[in-house]
């Protein structure tokens, strides 16, 4: 039976992502990546140290397409992507936006030195980044295969499949983790059949875990729904890259993350001691 790996959110974690491509596991596996490849915080919080952490954004994107062409792989776009891709299309707001997530660290990394809109549209454009910017523009924005659903963010219960906008395949949260009819917190029941995989928001600001993802049923009988951004880049300690690995019928398999160049269960608690004891 073929298995499908799933690899949340990257944000220019270039080293992370080699270290889990390189797992023969993983690598056996068609890979569905979530999409966020660039951008990130270019640093590490452990409340009393901060560490530096690589952002290389051109390289995962390198990586990225050539897992999809060579293999057959399928690469989503995220909504930190879809930055790119308006900024290149000349959308100033997007660009606008861009610079509150980020965009003038990644702006470096690509070569650029001008906060200039038309500038950055130009570089984007140009020769040396336009491969980049074609392969982000072709990307979609949803994948679906046997009783597997996922897109970066999520889904509007309120609409069906064939109805989704952008928006909200690419920036939707709340609306689609949780039920608010109810007067606890409970997660929204899943509408669709299907098991979905999304990634958009760390599981640790979501509930406070430290696994690599996380699990939403409303009961047992629920379709379960996967979270897989392990919040690589995100400043958070614990941030890495998960790899969830699913059977065509949604079953798990098994889960990996990458932290600091070291791989992990996906349900192992990672703890700042661990990772400083990395270093000695």
């Amino acid at each position: 039976m073929p298995l499908y790996t799933f690899i949340g959110d990257i944000h220019s974690a270039a080293d992370d992502l080699a270290v889990l491509l390189a797992d023969p596991e993983v690598a056996a596996t068609r890979l569905i990546f979530l999409g966020d490849y660039i951008d990130g915080t270019a640093a590490r919080y452990f409340g009393h140290a901060t560490e530096s952490a690589p952002l290389a954004p051109l390289k995962v994107l390198t990586m990225v397409r050539k897992r999809v062409r060579e293999y057959g792989d399928v690469a989503l776009l995220g909504n930190h992507d879809e930055f790119w891709l308006r900024t290149a299309h000349g959308d100033d707001n997007a660009t606008a936006t861009w610079v509150l997530n980020g965009g003038h660290r990644t702006w470096r990394k690509l070569g650029i030195y001008s906060s200039n809109p038309n500038h950055v549209r130009r570089a984007l454009n140009g020769a040396l980044l336009k491969p980049d910017t074609d392969f982000l523009a072709h990307l979609p924005l949803m994948w679906q295969h046997g009783r597997l659903l996922a897109m970066h963010a999520g889904v509007n219960w309120q609409y069906p499949l064939t109805q989704q906008t952008t928006t909200d395949l690419l920036w939707i949260r709340d609306d689609y983790y949780d039920d608010f009819t109810t007067g606890s917190h409970r997660w929204h029941r899943n509408l669709f059949n299907k098991v979905i995989i999304t990634g958009h928001t760390p599981v640790q600001t979501l509930t406070g875990s430290h696994t690599g993802y996380l699990k939403m049923q409303a009961d047992a009988q629920d379709v379960p729904r996967y979270l897989i951004d392990a919040g690589s880049r995100s400043g958070l300690f614990d941030g890495g890259i998960c790899a969830l690995t699913l059977t065509v019928d949604g079953e798990f398999v098994r889960a990996k993350r990458v932290i600091k160049g070291h791989r992990y269960d996906g349900q192992q608690i990672v703890t700042p001691a661990m990772l400083v004891d990395q270093a000695h």
